[in-house]
């Protein structure tokens, strides 16, 4: 019993040992456990603080960029008013609007880059609603258009043409882009879905269209394919001055001048406005007829009723060709009498430079009289003001059509 009293007294003391350091590292344990509680609440009390006082600062710093936006455009200077909105979008992104006031901002300022990237993040967001991704996207296609990236907008409208909202308008953007890139057949397509589904008048535009397709194949000498465009166009609007014009071009080129000079003598009956566009053609007609007396009266007739310079070119030109240089001078003088104009001088001296052809001084007078008689010869859109430099049935700065009137601005000057 002895020799057993030692060693379990030990065993019982080396257990001991061990409960005694177990409880003093829970022990321990639960002091570090007491003072870390406070820390850690402490560190997250000044961390909510400081997150409280980035939001006031940051509630300061908005409210006072966005006035700074505002006013500039207030002012008509958009260009400065870039800086504080995207000030305002880094301190708060999720103002989606302002978005897109930032990217109507960059395409007005030319900067179609930053356009179209700000509006491509808008439209692969996924935490936006729908009605502001469609928003961007219809954005993303007028950037697109305005930096001239016509195939890359016509796959942007076409996405549009999905949403019901945005069907007409992208027809109607697509119908543009067509126009641009004189992509015809596409543009009368597109004309037809807006007729249907719009309720829209189109037929006066895809008039135009055809005869645009109908001056081409003359162009290619495919002459056939040329009359049945025509034919469409004066299907869908039998009284147009230019589907008529155009088809009396065609009959011409088709060798039927009789039919030629009835439609060119149409147009002259039933809008004389433009008349400058179709005298030259029905005084070479009648002259190819055999009816070169009727020609000439024609041509003294116009001059005599009309100031338009574009009318006294073309038959003064004629009426040289046909009785001679002295009597085109004559009627240019008459028409100086009571019309006076930089154009009708530089057309008189040009005919009595063709007279003396030797004549050093007259050559130099002819030639800068019709420098600057050119630089008059300009044609205005009436719709919105868009300069030519010769008449077009189509103006390239708002789309429309039949919108220059048929003589320049010093015709309309000089009324």
């Amino acid at each position: 019993m002895g020799k057993c009293r030692l060693p379990c007294k030990n065993v019982s003391v080396r257990m001991s040992d061990a409960v005694e350091r177990k409880v003093f590292a829970i022990m321990e344990f639960e002091l570090w456990y007491l003072v870390l509680i406070p820390v850690l609440f402490a560190a997250g009390w000044w961390a909510r603080g400081l997150e409280a006082r980035e939001r006031e600062e940051n509630s300061r710093q908005l409210p006072e960029a966005y006035s700074r936006g505002v006013a500039m455009l207030m002012s008509d200077r958009p260009d400065k008013a870039i800086d504080p909105f995207i000030e305002v979008v880094r301190l708060d992104p999720e103002l989606i609007e302002l978005h897109h006031v930032l990217g109507i901002l960059f395409r007005g300022r030319g900067e179609f880059e930053r356009a179209i990237r700000l509006h491509n993040h808008l439209v692969n967001r996924e935490d936006i609603p729908e009605a502001d991704r469609v928003k961007a996207l219809k954005e993303l296609g007028e950037d697109y258009l305005t930096a001239g990236l016509f195939d890359r907008a016509e796959q942007t409208y076409r996405r549009l043409l999905e949403n019901p909202s945005e069907h007409l308008d992208a027809l109607r953007a697509l119908l543009k882009i067509y126009c641009i890139e004189h992509e015809w057949t596409s543009a009368i397509d597109v004309a037809r879905q807006l007729e249907v589904q719009g309720g829209e008048a189109r037929s006066n535009e895809i008039a135009h269209y055809y005869c645009e397709l109908a001056e081409g194949a003359v162009r290619a000498k495919d002459l056939a394919l040329a009359d049945d465009y025509i034919r469409k166009a004066l299907d869908n609007q039998p009284e147009s001055p230019r589907a008529n014009i155009t088809a009396g071009a065609v009959s011409a080129a088709l060798g039927d001048g009789q039919r030629a000079l009835e439609l060119w003598q149409g147009v002259m009956k039933r809008t004389p406005q433009y008349l400058p566009l179709v005298l030259g053609r029905i005084a070479d007609a009648l002259v190819q007829a055999g009816k070169r007396e009727e020609a000439v009266a024609l041509l003294h007739q116009a001059l005599a009723d009309s100031a338009s310079i574009d009318v006294m070119e073309e038959a003064v030109s004629r009426i040289a060709a046909l009785e001679g240089n002295a009597e085109a001078q004559a009627a240019v003088l008459q028409l100086l009498a009571g019309h006076p104009s930089l154009s009708a001088f530089a057309s008189l001296i040009s005919l009595r430079q063709k007279e003396n052809p030797g004549d050093e001084q007259t050559k130099l007078l002819s030639a800068l009289l019709q420098r600057h008689s050119r630089r008059l010869a300009r044609y205005q859109c009436s719709k919105c003001g868009f300069l030519a430099s010769s008449f077009s049935w189509h103006c390239l700065g708002c789309g429309a059509w039949d919108s220059f009137p048929p003589r320049r601005i010093e015709d309309a000057k000089g009324r």
